[in-house]
């Protein structure tokens, strides 16, 4: 009997097996079609359109004004996917994730394998775990100075109660919250300084040291202090000398190379830097010599003024050259003799 009942079991399992791959066989009417076609839009189920059009012949002119609908159905399909976008992430910005998350998955399901659909999914979801991430840490240091400033009362507490049993279990319950947190901030900072996020790092082994006070904690908190100094210094230097190349291009020499002076007294030893001031101080040289000489043939036309203007141009360049300081006296002595000889006449 029960070998009787599985034959016809496996019979009718076969039957719609067969059933349905026909159905998946079967076209469309091109009424039907356009029909479907009409309700689908409504629901933007634009999955379901592209498995109805595999399903019909292109060159069968019976369904030729369904054909003829692809661009305006590609175009709502467009309209439809910047608009899920969109939505979604105005839901993002207004902290409502959830919502943001169901927009895409919802738009998914009607466009299967949608890249940019996909994509703003996946960020929403790197984004999202990000800040759940801070916020455990949040948490968890957060608790760490709670458990830090109770502790002088709870030594307080056992100096008082000694013998006192519930005093005692409560000391109990909070020494077991403090190694618990110690161990996971410990965690937290060798996490940490695997991602060389070393500021992150001493906060975490800092907090667990002074819950769980340990040698190796003390020489990890010394090793990322130093390298958290080279890190700061590296991004000085960095500053400097981009701040050191934006005067440079603008031709404020001086500016520039008073940006290289800072860098070089942070870091005597930094080599770049100075072959870099000793370029530009030859440069600089260079450029207030052509003005003096410049001055001088200007002077010697007789043109006061026009050589007194060069050599001051000369001085902003090089501000303690006697050479250039005495010539602009001078001019400037001719340039008042002048002035008086005119007004005199």
């Amino acid at each position: 009997m029960n070998i009787f009942l599985n034959l016809i079991n496996i019979f009718l399992i076969g039957l719609i097996s067969l059933a349905l791959f026909s159905c998946a066989l079967i076209q469309p009417t091109p009424e039907n079609l356009n029909a479907d076609i009409e309700l689908w839009l409504e629901q933007n189920e634009f999955d379901k359109i592209d498995k109805a059009f595999n399903k019909i012949p292109v060159d069968d002119a019976r369904y030729q004004s369904a054909i003829d609908r692809k661009s305006l159905i590609d175009e709502k399909r467009k309209n439809f996917i910047q608009s899920a976008s969109e939505s979604a992430k105005n839901f993002q910005q207004q902290d409502k994730w959830q919502q943001a998350l169901n927009t895409y998955d919802d738009a998914l399901n009607k466009i299967h394998d949608q890249p940019v659909l996909s994509q703003g999914r996946a960020d929403l979801i790197l984004e999202r775990d990000a800040q759940i991430d801070t916020l455990k840490k949040d948490m968890m240091m957060q608790r760490a100075n709670a458990l830090i400033s109770y502790k002088k009362i709870y030594d307080k507490l056992l100096a008082l109660i000694p013998e006192d049993r519930r005093a005692q279990q409560d000391i109990h319950h909070y020494n077991k919250n403090r190694l618990e947190v110690a161990q996971q901030l410990n965690m937290c900072g060798e996490q940490a300084r695997k991602n060389k996020q070393y500021l992150l790092a001493s906060d975490c082994y800092a907090l667990s040291n002074q819950l769980e006070p340990t040698q190796q904690k003390q020489l990890w908190i010394t090793s990322i202090n130093k390298q958290l100094i080279r890190q700061s210094t590296r991004k000085s230097s960095n500053e400097l000398l981009t701040a050191y190349l934006v005067a440079y291009n603008k031709h404020e020499y001086k500016k520039a190379q008073q940006h290289l002076k800072t860098l070089l007294a942070a870091d005597p030893s930094h080599e770049k830097t100075r072959k870099l001031l000793a370029s530009l101080n030859n440069e600089i040289s260079e450029m207030a010599l052509k003005k003096i000489n410049a001055g001088k043939t200007l002077y010697n036309k007789k043109k006061i003024d026009e050589a007194l203007k060069v050599w001051q141009q000369a001085l902003l360049l090089e501000p303690d050259n006697d050479e250039i300081i005495e010539l602009i006296n001078r001019a400037k002595k001719v340039s008042k003799k002048i002035q008086s000889l005119e007004k005199n006449q």
